[in-house]
């Protein structure tokens, strides 16, 4: 039977070490933000939400106040589910009651990062949240040596989510930023089938193009646990293409999935 998840901003420093908890389980003792940062944010224009079984933290988003050339936005920097709780849509109602709180707050924007190649956080935040990408940032904290990010680079997407944007309000709206014209752009970068994971061939060149796709390994964990150097091949293939789309004025806008060991993300010459 599917729980009932309710959802609260967690306001009382009592409630903060259920938090670190989640975050322990998740990403294991080296990758914590503790209590007390975690009160001084919520009381400087972050926030705590937590998704609740009964009285159980299952999931929480946590977001602090950020300021860069000018713009204010705020900056979600954790979400987590409890293994046991994913693929309920968990992670979607939290980015959601985020957004509801940060316009309610004055917020115009929220930023975030991701893993590149981590393919159904892409997919949640570019077609089911309406974000887009405009910055690649490589080895963005360094080496890490936590459960899920050790092996790798920490290169990062960074996400920029115009809250009121006619892309969040429909995806708020239920709607999926997704469209079948994404099959027939061409690819920058080629691959072949190499066991039971791809490998990326030599990328291309940009052309005349205003649309294309670029391939993503879709099964990371299990090619960082079994092919750590092919993971660590796609790492900088994809840098490499990545930040020159960006340079010339693309934007990645959505993520075009398949039954190939690939998905695809979309980049497009657009303004969004």
């Amino acid at each position: 039977m599917k729980p009932v998840i309710r959802y609260a901003i967690v306001t009382e420093p009592e409630h903060m070490p259920d938090v670190e908890a989640l975050q322990r389980q998740v990403w294991g003792n080296m990758a914590t933000t503790p209590l007390a940062q975690l009160v001084a944010a919520i009381h400087n224009g972050g926030v705590v939400i937590g998704a609740y079984d009964q009285d159980q933290l299952v999931g929480f988003c946590y977001g602090f106040a950020g300021y860069k050339n000018g713009e204010v936005s705020l900056c979600s920097h954790m979400m987590a589910i409890d293994p046991e709780y994913r693929d309920l849509g968990i992670g979607y109602q939290l980015k959601h009651k985020q957004r509801l709180w940060a316009i309610d707050y004055g917020y115009k924007k929220i930023i975030w990062t991701f893993d590149p190649l981590e393919t159904r956080n892409a997919y949640l935040n570019l077609c089911k949240l309406g974000g887009t990408i405009r910055t690649y940032l490589p080895a963005y904290y360094g080496d890490l040596a936590d459960e899920v990010n050790k092996g790798l680079p920490s290169d990062r997407f960074l996400v920029e989510w115009e809250l009121e944007s006619v892309r969040a309000v429909d995806a708020a709206a239920g709607k999926s930023i997704t469209s079948e014209r994404w099959q027939s752009y061409p690819s920058l970068v080629k691959w072949l089938q190499s066991g039971s994971f791809a490998r990326p061939v030599i990328g291309q060149v940009l052309g005349n193009e205003n649309e294309y796709i670029i391939p993503v390994p879709r099964y990371l964990h299990d090619m960082k646990r079994d092919q750590i150097d092919l993971a660590k091949e796609w790492r900088f293939t994809l840098r490499d293409q990545f930040q020159h789309a960006l340079a010339n004025g693309y934007v990645v806008t959505g993520l075009l999935r398949s039954e190939d060991p690939v998905h695809y993300y979309v980049v497009e010459k657009m303004t969004v």
